[in-house]
């Protein structure tokens, strides 16, 4: 019977907003980036905060894919 204590679990503010940061020259990133800033306009039709902080987790974590394939400099 394993008595470790499980890894602390770090949960978002949902009073801040997820801001993306795109990898550089990634097309994924972009495009996502794109969506993200429609969907932050509230003049745009398609305005969904709630929207826009899943695309912004997509897009961090796909930075950080990119990041761990990306050769030391």
């Amino acid at each position: 019977m394993d008595r470790s204590q499980p890894q602390p679990v770090e949960l978002t503010d949902p009073l801040v907003p997820v801001v993306p940061r795109p990898y550089p020259r990634c097309a994924v990133c972009k495009a996502l980036n794109d969506e993200w800033i429609t969907l932050t306009e509230p003049a745009s039709v398609h305005y969904d905060r709630f929207r826009a902080a899943d695309v912004a987790r997509e897009i961090n974590e796909h930075r950080r894919k990119d990041e761990a394939k990306a050769p030391a400099l």
